[in-house]
């Protein structure tokens, strides 16, 4: 640790510590150049700047006190209700705010296991069975939450095996999970099949729709091919569904849904053995920004679903020009899947080799390991940005092939 101190004794003006910050942005991988494929989700340039602007409305206005702020608690309530309708959640549904699908996640392991001790009684330490393919949140929550994580190996097509996830089934599982789509690999697994076998086994079901929860409906209005994986699906008894991302709300804004208002004194913590009295949270941090709820109730009223639907035609249409112009590349082929992500691997090439030319571009190539592969997030960017993209991966292929290009850069990020 150097002896100079980083904290002033004396403080800056406004506009040198503004021109600090832009130098401090200058130096991350800029979304504005196409050169971030995951985590952007910002839609168009209208909606970044009605964003900035409820932003700003409430940028200091804590979430936490909702509950005691007719105008903070009815915006988010509004939010939460388009949520469920989006999600076809029945009358008696309810949800909840949270900063991200972790915490979603987290807060719905919670209340099944606070529903177990009720309503299924184990034996042992409580399990939570999920597909190999489940998000690592799932991991942690169960960490945090002293109950054991059984993943399930996935078919060859990337979905869970129904099957073999029943016959896992324990006396100590409490929970089932489906995700509609995963991360690794954009594929829905069989919701309906889960949740038949949660109901034949008493297990508490949950879908992850981190990704899809905002978008698989508008989908759906285009005439994709999605099956059933939100409230419809009898059995499913709660959601998760990230409105940062195709919902286009600000970091971080997220939503845990549950099929009946019945399980609420699961999904809270209540204490009143403290100075302070009653203390009831809705889930696991207390403050929390009410500016990105703000932002998700701003994009939710100015689109509409025909915004939704609209923007998520402009995502497949740039979905089909990169997976065309990517498998027009010698030796890359492309991962089919139902969603908007785009997964693509060599089985000639060396990935790591790929991934760190792409990154010697100037690229942040996120990826999966197993197997490898790169993954794209398809935005409505214009044609010259997946020119530009598809020009640099057709390069650095070749540069690959011909031995010209090496996996150093790749190094000095792992």
């Amino acid at each position: 640790m150097s002896n100079e101190r980083l904290f002033p004794q004396r403080g800056s003006d406004r506009e040198s510590v503004r021109e600090r910050l832009l130098e401090f942005k200058g130096r991350d991988i800029s979304e504005a150049l196409g050169r971030l494929n995951v985590y952007c989700h910002k839609g168009s340039e209208e909606l970044d700047q009605l964003r900035r602007d409820a932003y700003g409305i409430f940028a200091h206005s804590n979430a936490f006190l909702a509950g005691y702020m007719d105008g903070m608690g009815t915006m988010q309530a509004e939010v939460l209700q388009m949520a469920l309708e989006i999600l076809n959640g029945p009358v008696e549904s309810c949800a909840f705010i949270t900063t991200g699908g972790t915490e979603s996640i987290f807060c719905a392991m919670h209340t099944a296991r606070e529903w177990a001790k009720v309503e299924r009684p184990v034996p042992g330490r409580p399990q939570v069975m999920l597909p190999y393919s489940g998000h690592v949140a799932f991991d942690k929550a169960c960490q945090f939450l002293e109950m054991d994580i059984v993943r399930i190996p996935v078919r060859d097509d990337y979905r869970a095996d129904v099957a073999a996830m029943e016959a896992a089934i324990t006396p100590n599982t409490i929970a089932i999970v489906g995700s509609a789509p995963n991360w690794p690999y954009g594929t829905i697994d069989p919701i309906a099949d889960i949740a038949a076998v949660a109901q034949r086994h008493h297990l508490w079901m949950h879908v992850d729709a981190c990704v899809g929860g905002f978008i698989n409906p508008w989908l759906e209005r285009l005439g994709y091919d999605i099956p059933l994986f939100d409230f419809r699906v009898p059995g499913v008894m709660s959601m998760s569904a990230d409105l940062h991302k195709h919902g286009y709300a600000s970091k971080p804004c997220s939503t845990v849904l549950y099929r009946s208002r019945a399980v609420e004194p699961y999904h809270f913590v209540e204490v009143d053995d403290w100075p302070d009295g009653p203390y009831k949270t809705a889930g696991f941090v207390g403050s929390r920004p009410a500016a990105s709820v703000a932002t998700a109730w701003s994009v939710m009223k100015y689109l509409g679903e025909s915004g939704y639907v609209a923007l998520t035609r402009e995502c497949m249409e740039v979905r089909q020009k990169l997976v065309e112009g990517i498998e027009n590349i010698e030796d890359l082929k492309c991962l089919q899947n139902d969603s908007t992500m785009i997964y693509f691997r060599s089985e000639t090439l060396d990935m790591p080799t790929l991934i760190g030319g792409m990154v010697e571009k100037g690229y942040f190539p996120f990826g999966v390991f197993n197997p490898m592969m790169l993954q794209l997030i398809p935005e409505p960017v214009p044609d010259e940005m997946i020119d530009t993209y598809l020009a640099a991966l057709k390069e650095v292929a070749s540069g690959v092939r011909e031995g010209t290009v090496t996996s150093t850069a790749l190094a000095r990020y792992a």
